[in-house]
């Protein structure tokens, strides 16, 4: 961003550093089960808060080149991708994320662009660039065009590569919570999904400034306009992010598989194949089927809003890839199919024998909001509750 900035958009600037300092510090010192993804955005908001202070810096700092306001902080650009994807792998790991160290290759465009930015400034001081200098020289030019054009397809390669690899893992989550949980109510990454979308606007946008800065001009955007614009989206983000818990809460250690966190999320296998090494037999299927199913029918697990995987596996006993496999290899469900066809069968028998209302027996069943319960109730029946009991009344009649 040049240094254009009027006061009031470096009083925007200014509120924004302080405010990311604050969410920084505060990510990493509340209290939670698992402090990876608070982690990651404490990278995320750390680095773009790099970004700002050269612009801010420059305002009070009259002498400070232009050519250090607009490019000492972008490696700290490099750090935004990782950062973020780091925080969404985080948010749908059923087990915590530790860094390994292949992990460490997602720092490479930060350490290239180091030495490339360094050396722009290099040519860019000595004035070897700029024409009429007595320095000035035409391979240092080129040298120059080659090393902001490495910058900017640095950019360009590694940013969109990081969104990609963002908007598949929340497709994949999308689709495999239905195996975790028998409720989505507060489960639900749309906020973030919605988020990705703007900040990749703001990223292609940044590339657009990058090829052609006389293009802001153009556009008709002012620097205080774009001060305000980076304000709005980083307090957003930012109060999501202090809001949003991790989807899943902590694996006991003596729980953990590595290898299983890494194929938890994994869409690359499905079927048996999915299950090829976990030494199932049909025998030993069919009576993990018929323990879930006792534990259903004798302590009505399904009645607890917010039973989980993990807590059928807990009072089962049973490890949780195995309950997976039997629910999809033998009934062809998931869990959360699964739990709700109990539900639903119990509350077609309430709604017969009792004259509770609609509400009250979802809420009894374990659903916990009439529309989930409806959705649930036609998809098994083919009928909505109110006229399920209306026809079995009819019937009864009759």
């Amino acid at each position: 961003m040049p240094p254009q900035n009027t006061l009031i958009g470096q009083i925007f600037i200014g509120a924004l550093i302080l405010h990311q300092i604050f969410v920084v510090v505060l990510l990493l010192v509340r209290r939670e089960d698992r402090k990876d993804h608070s982690l990651a955005m404490a990278v995320f908001f750390g680095a773009n808060l790099q970004t700002s202070i050269p612009v801010f810096l420059g305002y009070f700092w009259p002498g400070l080149p232009p050519i250090v306001i607009g490019n000492i902080a972008f490696p700290f650009v490099m750090l935004l991708g990782p950062a973020v994807f780091f925080y969404a792998r985080a948010l749908v790991s059923p087990s915590i994320v530790q860094l390994q160290r292949k992990d460490w290759r997602h720092l490479l465009p930060f350490f290239i662009s180091i030495p490339t930015v360094l050396l722009l400034m290099i040519f860019a001081s000595n004035g070897s660039i700029e024409q009429g200098s007595p320095a000035f020289s035409q391979g240092a030019v080129i040298i120059y065009a080659s090393l902001s054009l490495t910058l900017i397809a640095l950019f360009i390669v590694a940013t969109s590569w990081y969104v990609i690899r963002i908007v598949r893992l929340l497709a994949r989550y999308r689709r495999s919570r239905f195996d975790y949980f028998s409720s989505l109510q507060g489960r639900s990454l749309t906020w973030f999904e919605w988020m990705i979308g703007a900040l990749t606007v703001i990223w292609v946008i940044n590339v657009v400034i990058l090829l052609d800065d006389t293009l802001i001009g153009a556009l008709g955007f002012s620097n205080d306009l774009e001060a305000g614009i980076e304000a709005a989206w980083v307090y957003v983000f930012s109060l999501m992010v202090l809001w949003q818990p991790a989807i899943f809460t902590p694996r006991p250690a003596k729980e953990f598989d590595p290898q299983d966190s890494a194929d938890q999320l994994d869409d690359r296998q499905s079927g048996a194949t999915k299950y090829s090494r976990s030494g199932l037999d049909k025998e030993r299927i069919q009576r993990i089927r018929q323990k879930l199913d006792r534990s259903m029918s004798d302590e009505k697990l399904y009645r607890n809003h917010n039973i989980t995987l993990r807590n059928l596996s807990d009072i089962t006993i049973i490890p949780e890839n195995y309950i997976s496999q039997t629910l999809n290899m033998e009934l062809n469900s998931n869990f959360y199919d699964y739990i709700n066809s109990w539900r639903v069968k119990e509350a077609c028998e309430l709604l017969i024998g009792t004259s509770k209302s609609i509400i009250e027996i979802g809420e009894d069943v374990g659903f916990n909001s009439r529309s989930t319960f409806n959705l649930a109730f036609k998809k098994q029946t083919g009928f909505a509750p109110s006229e399920y009991r209306a026809t079995q009344k009819r019937e009864q009649v009759s």
